[in-house]
């Protein structure tokens, strides 16, 4: 990530672009917001305030404009953040280190970027001569070349900042007993009253609990036409499978905010406000409403990453990764494994075994099986328990639990499930209480239907 660490007399500043990549590739809703969170842990750590640098690639400036006490967030649009704007772009040259590396690295960028998009949009040019230009040959893979190593080396610096520094100060503290205060993020007073009146127009009683759902669907990439790789449709799940949990939150009085964009299919339950298809629907009501939740139901997706930026708990339904469990109060129910070899329907336990992670969901020799109405259901009812401290963790949790620290002692920790399994950190947090006692082992030859 490209970064500007000052130290002042009197002042340090951590200066962050969260939104590009150095490579030119796009950055997702959650890797964007999994940025965010390391600059804020990185800027408490080193004393630092923080400064998001603007970008025309922004996924979302209401996230990055929310405000901060430890560490101080700059303002966007204050004098203060005009002056460190001009300031980054007259620290380009040595941001990273090496002014020739960022040179050479410029005159890459011009010509994969602009020249080689003129050149193949080109409607006077010969179609012989586009094509030979086109043909990316040893001259683009140099330029290429360059260019991944300008992001290496820049990655590297931040590597050294966020793990070397930060995270070195926060394993001391907590070698010592002691635990980094939570970030604790709020919206400008301001934009809180129009948003609170905002969400008042749509039926959502401020006084009463909210939960916040997200429930994965492509339209949004196509909509948006990003790349659609060839597993993301993996990550989805079909959002009448949590009808059944909807209506036992509503029964219990809850108000259910489903969040998205206009893409998705649009939800008429009782008790329901579908914010993804409404014309209301903003960033801000978003933030807002998962700011306001006893727990955000997700995937694996970016408003999963908004919940824990936010401090929010999230169960984790549908999930083909792990991922970050390192907070005590979330939950996670995996989508399961069918061998397509034998028809089995591997446990979870068995999914964390060497044999299901050297081949993950990105084979052809398992595929995924959806949770079904009854695990989402069962696994938001356990939800609420864990939010009011009321959940004791089972034996088939800390079974769970164990495994996942043996992983990462084998050095199987950076997978998932779509390769393995992603571990983030010491897992504090461990699957949904019901579906661990149900799936995480199972006798031999059981089928998802007869365990369910």
């Amino acid at each position: 990530m490209d970064h500007l660490f000052l130290r002042l007399p009197g002042r340090r500043l951590l200066l962050a672009d969260v939104h590009a990549s150095l490579e030119g590739h796009g950055i997702g809703y959650g890797m964007m917001l999994v940025r965010m969170r390391r600059v804020f842990a990185a800027g408490q750590m080193l004393r630092a305030q923080v400064f998001f640098v603007p970008s025309g690639k922004a996924l979302n400036t209401a996230v990055t404009s929310l405000q901060c006490d430890d560490p101080v967030i700059v303002a966007a649009g204050s004098w203060s953040a005009r002056a460190l704007t001009l300031l980054w772009w007259i620290a380009a040259p040595v941001r990273a280190g090496n002014s020739w590396l960022w040179i050479r690295r410029s005159i890459a960028w011009l010509v994969v970027g602009p020249v080689y998009g003129a050149v193949e949009r080109s409607t006077w040019l010969p179609r012989h001569l586009r094509r030979f230009v086109m043909q990316r040959g040893p001259v683009y893979r140099r330029l290429k070349r360059t260019i991944r190593a300008y992001a290496a080396h820049a990655e590297t610096r931040w590597t050294r900042l966020y793990e070397d520094q930060a995270r070195t100060r926060l394993r001391a503290l907590e070698t010592a007993g002691h635990e980094a205060a939570p970030i604790r993020l709020r919206m400008p007073a301001d934009r809180e009253e129009q948003t609170a009146k905002a969400a008042a127009a749509l039926g959502i009683d401020p006084a009463a609990p909210i939960v916040t759902v997200h429930v994965r669907e492509s339209g949004y990439r196509f909509a948006s036409g990003l790349r659609q790789r060839g597993w993301d449709t993996i990550r989805n799940a079909r959002i009448e499978t949590y009808w059944p949990a909807f209506r036992a939150l509503v029964k219990r009085g809850y108000t259910v905010v489903r969040l998205g964009d206009p893409t998705m299919t649009p939800v008429q339950l009782r008790g329901v406000v579908d914010l993804a298809t409404s014309p209301a629907r903003s960033p801000w009501l978003d933030i807002w409403c998962t700011m306001r939740s006893e727990f955000l139901v997700g995937c694996d997706s970016g408003p999963s990453w908004l919940a824990v930026l936010l401090g929010v708990p999230v169960l984790t339904v549908n999930a083909v990764h792990f991922r970050d469990l390192s907070r005590p109060s979330d939950r996670i129910v995996c989508k399961l494994a069918r061998d397509r070899t034998t028809g089995a329907t591997l446990s979870v336990s068995d999914m964390l075994s060497g044999d299901f992670l050297r081949v993950g969901f990105k084979g052809d020799r398992f595929e995924c099986i959806d949770n079904t109405p009854a695990d989402v259901r069962r696994a938001v009812l356990d939800m609420i328990d864990v939010v009011h401290g009321r959940e004791r963790r089972s034996s088939w949790q800390n079974r769970f639990t164990r495994r996942l620290r043996e992983l990462e002692r084998q050095g199987l920790g950076g997978r998932s499930a779509l390769e393995g399994v992603a571990i983030m950190g010491r897992a504090r947090g461990t699957l949904s209480r019901t579906f661990a006692k149900q799936y995480f082992v199972w006798r031999a030859g059981a089928s998802h239907e007869q365990v369910t």
